[in-house]
């Protein structure tokens, strides 16, 4: 057996396989889950110097120890999300009275999208505000939107949230190679 100085084993968890194996430390250049299968059902008792040996083995064998070079072994399979509408949507009753709406004027950095100021009285007052700004230290563009927001009664129209199908599941793979560095 060869010792390897940058040998690694670790276990990745994702909800496809392409997802789990991008996060390995190295290229992944194979699966040995069949292989792993086949040395598993020939052994008597599985130890984790067992398995690593294994693995060694497999390194030497298959990538002839070339630094970079890993494969992957399946413990658990990927179950894809296959719903069609994958979410929920829950309606919010108004029950406070009838809605009642205001015009806000608010000030926006065009470069960045960040608010710098609002107002709710007028588009002269907006002015104003803006003009406050500039001599405040405001170096930029700036963008003045109308907005309607709810001063009286329910402001929540809706939730939604990401629902998966109940058979969904991420994989867990075990990753071994040999580190670059």
């Amino acid at each position: 057996m060869t010792q390897f100085l940058n040998f690694q084993k670790l276990e990745v968890n994702g909800e496809s396989k392409a997802e789990a194996l991008a996060k390995a430390p190295f290229g992944i250049m194979g699966d040995a889950t069949q292989a792993f299968k086949n040395w598993k059902a020939k052994q008597n008792i599985v130890t984790e110097a067992g398995i690593k040996e294994f693995m060694v083995d497999y390194l030497a064998k298959k990538s002839k120890n070339v630094a970079g070079a890993g494969f992957s072994i399946t413990l658990e399979a990927a179950v894809a999300d296959t719903r069609e509408r994958p979410y929920t949507i829950i309606d919010r009753k108004n029950e406070q009275g009838k809605r009642k709406y205001k015009t806000i004027y608010q000030l926006f950095d065009k470069e960045t999208g960040a608010l710098i100021g609002q107002t709710d009285t007028t588009k002269a007052e907006a002015k104003k505000l803006a003009k406050d700004l500039i001599a405040d230290g405001f170096h930029g563009k700036m963008v003045c939107k109308y907005t309607k927001q709810v001063v009286e009664g329910e402001c929540v129209a809706f939730e939604a949230e990401y629902t998966p199908s109940k058979s969904c599941k991420n994989g867990r793979y075990l990753v071994f190679g040999i580190c670059n560095s």
